[in-house]
């Protein structure tokens, strides 16, 4: 927003330096920076056009005649807005404008001696339309620099947060500038006759706070005094007639957006509502827009006439024949109003203040000042008035304490100071013992609603430069991580030195995924999404790592080896696991020989090197498992995949992607994945965290580990075959052989043949040890013997392979 210095100084005395406001503003907190207004343009001054006549050669050219009260001049322009008796900028020769020097010229036999300028000549507008023409009773003859400002008044334009709509007026920033030099702000409030006449005004939605209508009958639009035009040029905004010019006026002035409407234009009574889906209006921009239900617009019984809070309609626009008004000042939802400007790719000056919340007990304040302004440049007279304060504002009290300002700030703050700053800012405080009670203005209700909000407000009006440099105090107590911490950090570090690169992903996702892998949609949606594929979150994180691999695979990448450990969501809690992906080649091992460092050994990965990788992890924590082919994801395949199963619960699984599965993602078929459960997180704080099901619970209460002595007698080896029924899990059998002797210490499995449709061949290789002797053959042979009549037991069909 750019506002110039001297609007400023109509509402507060101050006769500082614009240089010194700025770097004030700055250090509160308003990013600000300061220009002149223009640049200043010797010999150019005002003259009187005294007589226009078309040039008797050039089609499009005009004659004209004009006096500076000394000497006449004989200028050619093409502009078509020329008239007898205008007052317009002439720049003489010698003149440089927009970087050409001003010479005596002819066109075709006429002779023209300098040039009439418009404001993008003047170097102050993008584009003009025809020359600038001054009020006919400015002086003619003087230095148009000093006319116009140019070069003289400086201009701040700021930056704001989202949250300081307030800032964005000059009556925002003169309280701004007041509060920063300990001044007290002007403000003026006209006096207007009472009206008992009331217009039918209909709200039908709730995004309406408030809504004052003002009907204006018997104007007349002409063009806007210098004093108006000229500060609307100097904030940037282009000059169009009076009435529009006033509104944009008191919108720059109070930060209030205005509506006027051509009364004559309306078609029975105004109702304020949601649009038709499909409706369309044609705005003032020119553009045709296509609206939803979720937009609000102004409308009357057969048409709408603008879109709220954002753009008006060309069917009710002001023009050069309109003879009476209704002007609008309103309050609308910000939250409404950004989505249709986002929608719609809007962005004007009124959405860009109703979006970051408008005063709404300014409104209809605003709206007076500018009917005050309207029949003082337009005449007529007010013939009715409605004002709709449907959602009044209720001032919100927060207690303010002067220890917590102390404990915050780091600096005691006097009383008298805070009390001070406060009411600088037009923000009602009270002293109540060891408390203020600070009553937060309508006009700040969008951004102060804490009490940390006003230490804000007191800090950087007291000055932020002001505060004493203070290092950091450093504990000496030694600083213990948290065991989930450590535990974490245990499990990322153990695959990383396996060779698995870490991956961080979203955990949110697409619903496509979970369908391919025929898993069921998970119970947490995003309602707000903005892409499809990132609608749900993820309930397991394998999903993500095989997106993951899609995409390296668009990129060439075919050996990988990922894991990732994140957070899955379900209704009641959250699950921490980790989970990887494999696929393509292993490496094994690496060369040194000088002077090349590079593999020297890979394979493919499977099922068996994977599962070896989880072994070697749950190994690594001091956990006992067992492995299940029961009950497996769906989207594994069924021969190569196992759940695994600690104390009795499954934590997880490792195994192949079913080949339909990895048809469809187009991804190699042999991949394969693992997910386990390491923590349970629950929504409930007062819920143990410490649930059955999850490794990081077992890991807790695991056996410590108890050293052993190694032993004194070697092992005795026998390798074992069992002829078995090719339905009995090998899994089984182990466990059982395990039981079956106090003297077996080791099972290795070797072999597994299938000798029929029903018998199979199981063999294992076993180490018998005695704790206090050598074993002889004979003993060993026996043990063996009583295994085998302790396992027919169970499995009366068990045999031993000759």
């Amino acid at each position: 927003m750019k506002v110039p210095y001297s609007w400023i100084k109509e509402f507060v005395d101050i006769d500082i330096p614009a240089s010194e406001v700025a770097e004030k503003l700055n250090l509160i907190g308003i990013e600000t920076t300061v220009y002149k207004f223009g640049n200043y343009i010797p010999n150019i001054t005002t003259v009187k056009i005294l007589s226009v006549e078309k040039h008797p050669e050039k089609d499009k050219l005009f004659v004209c005649k004009v006096s500076d009260g000394e000497r006449e001049y004989q200028v050619i322009t093409g502009a078509d807005n020329v008239k007898a008796g205008s007052v317009v900028i002439l720049a003489q020769p010698g003149a440089v404008i927009l970087g050409k020097e001003i010479k005596p010229v002819k066109f075709g036999s006429i002779s023209s001696e300098g040039m009439l300028l418009s404001l993008q000549e003047l170097g102050l507008e993008e584009k003009s339309d025809g020359i600038f023409l001054l009020d006919e009773d400015t002086p003619i003859g003087v230095d148009a620099n000093k006319v116009l400002d140019i070069g003289s008044d400086d201009i701040f334009e700021i930056e704001i947060t989202p949250n300081r709509g307030d800032v964005l007026s000059v009556k925002g920033l003169s309280r701004e500038i007041a509060a920063a030099f300990g001044l007290k702000r002007k403000d003026y409030y006209p006096q207007l006759p009472t009206v008992k006449n009331s217009i039918e005004i209909n709200i039908q939605t709730d995004k309406v706070l408030r809504y004052k209508a003002t009907v204006i009958k018997g104007i007349k639009v002409k063009q806007s005094p210098l004093s108006v035009r000229l500060k609307l040029i100097k904030s940037g905004l282009s000059v169009i007639n009076n009435i529009v010019d006033i509104t944009n006026y008191i919108l720059l002035q109070e930060g209030q957006p205005l509506h006027a409407f051509d009364l004559d234009k309306i078609e029975g009574k105004i109702t304020v509502r949601n649009a038709f889906e499909g409706e369309k209006i044609l705005t003032l921009d020119g553009q045709e827009r296509v609206l939803t239900n979720q937009d609000i617009v102004i409308a009357d019984d057969k048409k709408p006439l603008a879109i709220a809070g954002v753009i008006g309609g060309e069917n009710s626009k002001i023009d050069q024949n309109t003879q009476n008004i209704l002007l609008e000042s309103a309050v609308f939802d910000p939250t409404s109003v950004r989505k249709t400007a986002k929608r719609l790719s809007i962005l004007t000056d009124s959405s860009y203040r109703f979006e970051r919340g408008v005063d709404i007990e300014n409104c209809s304040t605003a709206s007076d000042k500018a009917v005050s302004l309207i029949l003082s440049l337009a005449g007529g007279e007010v013939k009715t008035v409605k004002d709709l304060y449907l959602k009044p504002y209720q001032p919100k009290t927060v207690v303010l304490r002067p220890s917590f300002i102390e404990k915050i700030l780091g600096s005691k703050i006097e009383d008298e100071t805070t009390i001070k700053i406060l009411t600088g800012l037009e923000i009602p405080v009270e002293k109540e013992g060891e408390e203020f009670k600070v009553h937060i203005p309508s006009f700040r209700s969008y951004d102060l609603e804490r009490e940390i909000d006003l230490v804000e407000e007191v800090a950087r009006v007291y000055g932020y430069d002001k505060f004493e440099e203070d290092y950091p105090k450093i504990p000496t107590k030694i600083f213990s991580k948290p065991k989930d911490y450590e535990f974490d950090t245990k499990v990322r570090q153990f695959f990383l030195n396996s060779g698995f690169t870490e991956v961080l992903n979203y955990t949110f996702t697409s619903p496509d995924f979970y369908n391919t892998l025929s898993l069921p949609l998970p119970k947490i949606h995003i309602q707000n999404y903005i892409l499809k594929s990132q609608s749900v979150m993820r309930d397991t994180v394998v999903v993500s790592l095989i997106q993951n691999q899609v995409e390296n695979l668009r990129f060439g990448r075919k050996d990988l080896s990922i894991f990732e450990l994140s957070s899955t969501f379900f209704d009641d809690h959250e699950s921490i696991n980790v989970a990887g992906l494999v696929s393509g080649k292993l490496v094994d091992g690496y060369n040194y020989t000088s002077p090349i460092r590079s593999f020297s050994t890979n394979r493919d990965w499977d099922f068996l090197s994977l599962k070896g990788v989880i072994d070697n992890f749950l190994t690594f924590l001091g956990l006992d498992y067992l492995v299940s082919d029961e009950n497996l994801p769906v989207f594994l395949h069924p021969y190569e995949s196992a759940n695994i199963i600690v104390m009795g619960y499954t934590v997880g699984y490792v195994g192949k992607i079913h080949p339909k599965v990895a048809a469809e993602f187009e991804i190699p078929k042999n991949t394969f994945v693992f997910e386990l459960k390491l923590k349970y997180v629950p929504r409930d704080i007062n819920e143990n965290p410490l649930k059955e099901g999850y490794i990081y619970t077992y890991y807790l209460n695991k056996r410590p580990i108890i050293y052993k002595e190694i032993p004194k007698y070697p092992p005795v080896k026998r390798d074992l075959a069992f002829v078995i029924d090719v339905n009995l899990k090998v899994g089984n059998l182990i466990e059982d052989l395990k039981k079956a002797s106090n003297l077996v210490k080791n099972i290795k499995l070797f072999d597994v043949y299938f000798l029929s449709n029903s018998r199979k061949s199981v063999a294992v290789s076993v180490e018998f040890l005695h704790p206090d002797k050598n074993l002889s053959d004979e003993e060993v042979n026996l043990e063996v013997e009583e295994i085998l009549n302790k396992l027919k037991l169970i499995y009366p069909d068990i045999e031993l392979r000759k």
